[in-house]
């Protein structure tokens, strides 16, 4: 009786949801495994052409992407110039949820005894909804911290602004920062805030850059530039494709004009460092400036600079102390660590350290021991900021709960069915 019900129930879902049955095929199951092999097995190889960031936002962080066969491959000299479409982990993804969510719903039985099937399902589904849903809002940027100093923002790896900074006052200064998708439209820009206007001559998100003899060409990006470091080291610019390989170095630069009432104030460089405007003074002392190019205009002096794009959190971290372990006998590092002091709003503090495999979650944010620098006495934390980091671990607990009931139902059934055997009778 009670099994006839089971079926009745699972057929009755089966016509309430019968748009769901294509969705629920086997087929459909093996065909988006295979495919997603395939997606694997091409990115692997593209890593070494555009590095692992690369091989992520091309073809994981996508619908689909473009594979060009390896010329070095077999009938790689007719192939190489065909573009093969694959399809992308947000396609694969997604259609893996739909296809496991329609088999959970018109293919199983929703019974005590298949409860642990049931469980491992539903938190494989999960799984895959938080991956998704991690690769679509999950933002990484990165705080470097001297030692015995403290910070309260974090920096974009990718993705700079332009900061124009008010200094007249030394004790309080007015930055404005104008945003990268701005700075990319080009045009004129302006800001009730500023007594000229910004004339976007030329931006890119990565560029090669020299300086030269005064007597030799410079590229079509820099001829007209008249202040700033970019005249007076003699700075040369060649634009570069981004680079998103995980030890790419992007160097974002921008040629602009300031306007005073459509009388130009001078045309400028300014690059923005990818591990901070502060190492333009380590690389030379001709770069140093880089990092605040000033002008004097109605009595106030400001300061220009291209930097990395910020965030100012409601917090800051003061770096007390750096640790540096390595293998014995080698420079390779064995752990980072950095004793830190966390300082919250109303006086509060809070000291951690944070090494390898150990962050420090506040504030929906999780910050990864990145680098370490001894002799310049600096740390570099990764920050990531993912509000869906739960999810895989509640995926994990369900799983793991399905397989402890389906060993454990199956178990019972086992002695129970040993304990009535003819030969404990």
């Amino acid at each position: 009786m009670n099994e006839n019900k089971k079926k009745n129930t699972l057929s009755q879902r089966r016509k309430d949801f019968s748009f769901l049955l294509p969705f629920a095929s086997l087929r459909l199951t093996i065909t988006l495994l295979s495919l997603s092999m395939i997606l694997i097995f091409v990115a692997t190889l593209e890593q070494v052409r555009i590095g692992i960031r690369g091989a992520l936002a091309e073809y994981f962080e996508s619908f689909y992407g473009i594979w060009y066969y390896p010329e070095k491959f077999w009938g790689g000299e007719y192939l190489q110039d065909i573009p093969l479409p694959i399809p992308g982990g947000y396609l694969l993804g997604g259609l893996l949820i739909i296809n496991l969510s329609a088999a959970y719903i018109v293919r199983f039985q929703w019974t005590l005894k298949k409860a642990g099937i049931q469980l491992i399902h539903l938190g494989i589904i999960l799984l895959l909804i938080g991956q998704l849903t991690t690769q679509a809002i999950q933002e990484e940027s990165r705080m470097q911290i001297n030692k015995g100093e403290k910070s309260n923002f974090i920096e974009r790896f990718h993705g700079v602004e332009l900061a124009l900074r008010d200094v007249t006052d030394p004790v309080k200064e007015h930055v404005i920062t104008i945003p990268q998708k701005n700075l990319e439209n080009g045009g004129t820009l302006t800001d009730q805030s500023l007594p000229f206007t910004i004339k976007v001559h030329h931006f890119g998100v990565n560029c090669d850059f020299d300086i030269i003899e005064p007597n030799k060409p410079k590229s079509k990006i820099v001829e007209f530039v008249n202040r700033g470091v970019g005249k007076s080291a003699n700075l040369n610019v060649i634009e570069k494709e981004e680079d998103f390989s995980s030890d790419g170095a992007n160097f974002g630069y921008l040629v602009l004009e300031l306007l005073d009432q459509g009388k130009s104030l001078g045309q400028w460089l300014t690059i923005a460092h990818p591990a901070g405007n502060e190492v333009w003074s380590q690389l030379s002392p001709k770069l140093a400036d880089l990092s605040f190019q000033s002008i004097r205009h109605e009595g106030k002096l400001w300061g220009i600079t291209l930097r990395q794009q910020r965030e100012y959190l409601p917090f800051a971290i003061e770096l007390l102390d750096i640790e540096n372990e390595y293998y014995q006998g080698t420079e390779i590092p064995f752990n980072f660590e950095s004793d830190i002091n966390l300082h919250l709003e109303g006086n509060q503090t809070r000291r951690a350290l944070v090494y390898m495999n150990t962050p420090l979650r506040h504030g929906g944010l999780t910050f990864y021991q990145y680098q370490m620098n001894d002799a310049a006495n600096y740390s570099v934390f990764q920050v990531i900021n993912n509000p869906s980091w739960l999810v895989p671990y509640i995926a994990c607990i369900l799983v793991s709960l399905g397989m402890l009931w389906q060993f454990s139902f199956h178990l019972v059934k086992f002695l129970r069915k040993n304990s009535k055997s003819p030969a404990n009778a």
